[in-house]
């Protein structure tokens, strides 16, 4: 009985020990040139400048509403709007080969 705890202790312990597998992202960073609020409070689309195989330079990305709140969508508009009125870069980060395009990390940065 104590050799079966131990195998299933030792199991359990070797099944926890493994990590989950990574989730690979790809940043596509420049700067907006179109922002569409058309579909809000669902959803926001817009164009950047540059892009990857997936998404090229001047397809519609889309930021999808959370399950969080309608506030989280405002503050995620408000943050590109002020981008694209100030000319900064941003970061749009997507999941590795999404060919959605669909937004999981938004970031504004400090450069032109």
């Amino acid at each position: 009985m104590l050799r079966f705890l131990l195998s299933v202790f030792a199991g359990f312990f070797i099944a926890v020990s493994i990590p989950p597998p990574a989730s690979a992202l790809q940043y596509l960073t420049g700067h907006i040139t179109v922002l569409e609020p058309t579909y809000l409070p669902g959803r926001i689309t817009l164009q950047l400048d540059t892009g990857n195989a997936a998404c090229p330079a001047g397809r519609w990305l889309q930021w999808v509403q959370g399950a969080n709140s309608h506030q989280d969508i405002d503050a995620v508009y408000s943050t590109m709007l002020s981008a694209l009125l100030s000319n900064r870069r941003v970061n749009f980060v997507i999941n590795d080969n999404d060919s959605t395009c669909t937004g999981q990390f938004f970031h504004i940065t400090s450069q032109q």
